[in-house]
């Protein structure tokens, strides 16, 4: 009460100096004011003018030469008396004041002398000239050497062939589930002949949303409107409609109070988890998680445990560990944020977190639970809402941040964080990736809202064209009757009823929507992995006891690594070249494209993988595919691993 009346006074206070002022100014700018005269001024003070005596310029001026000239005898005086009175006040400050000159001249000094070193470095006109005409008539040189960016395998007459492996290749387009090349510019970093289409066993498009008609048309119509990019950060001005839908879309699937756009798949985690982990938190990490949670751990600098991959055993151990060091440091466990990071399906190993247990655990020795299911999205669980649903589990109750990337099952650009408001809005200022980067592209957020439906079976098919028969004349309707194969008798209101009518209705062969997709996409799963596993088939029987399975059967990720008795004796290296020339082989011989991970999963992980084949399974592929992979591999792995033995023996 009393602050208050205190704020209330020194506002009359200020208000009144104010009025005062411009009431002041108002005056003595109006024709009728006028400023008091010197003969004025003296009568009001009772003053005899004669006696006034104005100080004349050269009086002003040798006062001023008088004053500067005592002024360093002043100032000596009064250091002196300074010293004797307060003797460490005055050393203190002489070295600042010492200090700040050294730190002025020394910084020119360093600036005279990086100036010096760049006009020694810097090449001259004629080498510059040079540098161009050499790039205008090379072009751009490799990043890699030719050393490190091709495999030596071995020919017929004992010869060493390069070949090019994992990398060069320029994906044309993506139709069904096939590749189509670029061959022109792939012939240009590839010594060998490539086809011009394979089928796709490599990207992870997991329910074939990269050739989906009606999500190609949904971002063509939102280009059209839109625009490509959005020009900002989300907190400025990048936010618009469409991004809004999106966040609104996936909330609503997952059943969260809210959700978080991010424009990046991989800083969509990154920052999720340096937003809530800070120093002196801790994290307990599955040691086989991806380098996008690896990253956060890092910039959270946060104190960090590692549990054995999917080892429920190893992970009691360490919240043990962890407990038991509260009872001796006297210390609760609320007093520390402490959080459990575990991936819903791993990208490296293609194996599932056993969620369930991860949650018991969790709620045993409460902690809160960060998964990373961007994998799972659109995968696992019976509506395709991910590893939560697969487990019976649900987001905010039994996990308390789930994130993921837009970028695999749902065909966008971008990641999100679903879970409450708290978990949401914490991260509009506390997300890096949310507040200074630029937002995703308005058209691929309308691609999410609409792979979201698809998932749902909800699409929005033959919209635009309905309401574009109002619009059409009566020749322009019979046009369309005719190419559908319709009547074209009647008036033009029976005509655009008779199109409503056949485009409402599913088409034979209509692409594949809500149960039925997520159910071809586990068909198919089940059928390659009982493939390469059966025993009496030709193919499959080539890669027993040669190559493993060591992903989860239920995954849409296969991983393939050498078998115990092909990788005993070799070196991780040697593993390597062994896992891209068979990719080589099966992309030129077998015509299909599958991904040896040897080379690009090694950096900046805890835990590295074995050199593996990945295979990925989609909704677009069927039996007839798989059978086509098989023997690819079966001839592959037959050619690499059989032949180049006998050559070396």
């Amino acid at each position: 009460m009393m602050a208050g009346k205190f704020t209330q006074h020194v506002f009359n206070l200020g208000f009144s100096s104010g009025r005062a002022i411009h009431n002041l100014l108002l005056d003595a700018r109006s024709s009728s004011a006028h400023w008091p005269s010197l003969s004025e001024v003296c009568s009001i003070a009772n003053v005899d003018i004669s006696s006034v005596q104005l100080p004349s310029i050269q009086s002003v001026f040798t006062y001023v030469v008088t004053f500067l000239s005592q002024l360093p005898n002043r100032y000596r005086i009064w250091w002196w008396n300074l010293l004797q009175s307060d003797p460490l006040h005055v050393l203190v400050e002489t070295l600042l004041i010492v200090a700040c000159i050294a730190l002025v001249v020394l910084q020119r000094r360093a600036d005279w002398r990086f100036s010096q070193e760049r006009k020694k470095g810097a090449p001259t006109d004629k080498d510059i000239e040079h540098l161009l005409k050499d790039w205008k008539d090379n072009g751009r040189k490799p990043l890699v050497s030719r050393k490190e960016g091709t495999i030596t395998a071995r020919s017929g007459r004992g010869e060493s062939k390069y070949l090019e492996v994992g990398s060069g290749l320029v994906v044309d387009k993506i139709e069904g589930s096939r590749l189509f090349l670029d061959l022109e510019l792939s012939k240009e970093k590839n010594n060998c002949k490539l086809p011009e289409s394979v089928l796709n066993f490599a990207t992870l498009d997991y329910i074939a949303t990269s050739s989906s008609p009606i999500l190609r048309k949904t971002a063509l119509d939102a280009l059209k409107h839109y625009g490509c990019g959005s020009c900002g950060p989300r907190g400025f001005y990048g936010t618009i409609d469409a991004h809004l839908e999106a966040e609104e879309a996936v909330s609503n699937f997952l059943g969260t109070e809210g959700a978080i756009l991010y424009s990046d798949g991989a800083s969509a985690s990154t920052s999720t988890l340096a937003a809530f982990a800070k120093r002196g938190d801790l994290l307990i990490v599955d040691e086989g998680v991806n380098e996008a949670l690896l990253t956060g751990i890092n910039l959270s600098r946060a104190n960090v445990r590692y549990f054995r991959h999917n080892d429920m055993k190893d992970l009691r151990r360490i919240l043990e560990k962890v407990q038991q060091q509260d009872v001796s440091l006297k210390r609760k466990a609320t007093d520390q944020r402490r959080f459990l990071v575990v991936e819903g399906m791993y990208r490296n190993w293609g194996t599932l977190a056993p969620l369930k247990e991860i949650v018991a655990l969790k709620e045993e020795f409460h902690y809160r639970l960060i998964v990373d299911d961007s994998h799972g999205i659109g995968t696992l669980g019976k509506s395709g809402r991910g590893s939560l649903e697969h487990a019976g589990l649900k987001p905010m109750v039994h996990c308390e941040i789930l994130t993921f990337s837009l970028e695999n099952a749902l065909g966008s650009i971008g990641g999100m964080t679903v879970g409450s408001e708290e978990v949401v809005d914490h991260q509009r200022l506390s997300g890096a990736g949310y507040c200074f980067s630029a937002s995703a592209p308005p058209f691929l957020s309308k691609v999410c809202v609409q792979s979201v439906k698809r998932l749902q079976g909800s699409l929005d098919e033959g919209e635009e064209e309905a309401s574009n028969f109002d619009d059409m004349k009566v020749a322009e309707l019979k046009e369309e009757l005719k190419k559908r194969g319709l009547k074209t008798a009647g008036k033009k209101a029976e005509l655009q009823s008779r199109l409503r009518e056949h485009d409402s209705e599913p088409a034979a062969g209509s692409e594949l929507a809500g149960p039925a997709l997520l159910d071809r996409l586990r068909e198919n799963i089940s059928h390659l992995y009982s493939t390469l596993t059966n025993s009496s088939h030709p193919y499959a029987l080539k890669l027993r006891n040669r190559l493993s399975i060591t992903s989860d059967p239920l995954s849409p990720l296969l991983y393939l690594r050498l078998a115990d008795q092909e990788a005993t004796g070799r070196t991780r290296s040697e593993q390597t070249l062994i896992m891209d020339q068979i990719a080589h082989h099966c992309l030129v011989n077998g015509t299909v494209a599958v991904v040896s991970t040897g080379g690009h999963v090694k950096k900046y992980l805890q835990l590295v993988p074995e050199p593996s084949l990945r295979l990925v399974a989609s909704a677009s592929h069927d039996k007839e595919d798989v059978e086509v992979l098989v023997k690819a591999l079966g001839e592959a792995v037959e050619s690499v691993l059989v032949h180049n033995a006998s050559q070396m023996e």
